[in-house]
């Protein structure tokens, strides 16, 4: 199976190139036109990207935040302490 990312970025830098002539010949013959269509792609891009994060906004589905139960806190019973007259005495000798 062939790297087909390679040719893709091939030809991505093939065509910038001949843009980038194109651009040059525009403005060595002073058209205006050479500066008014990039400013107009790069700002019609801009505005399609906040197009597009408006858009995203707007649709995205969000779900509720799912509450927890409540379960009561846990009581811990005291153990009583030991009866004093039961316990056997210790003594020395």
């Amino acid at each position: 199976m062939a790297d087909t990312s390679r040719i893709w970025g091939g030809l991505f830098c093939l065509a910038m190139v001949i843009a980038a002539g194109i651009f040059l010949w525009g403005i060595a013959a002073q058209s205006y036109w050479a500066i008014a269509i990039p400013v107009m792609i790069g700002f019609l891009g801009l505005l399609s990207m906040g197009f597009w994060i408006g858009w995203t906004i707007l649709t995205i589905k969000t779900t509720p935040p799912v509450a927890e139960p409540q379960t009561p806190p846990l009581r811990v019973e005291p153990k009583p302490l030991p009866d004093s007259s039961s316990a056997p005495e210790k003594g020395g000798p």
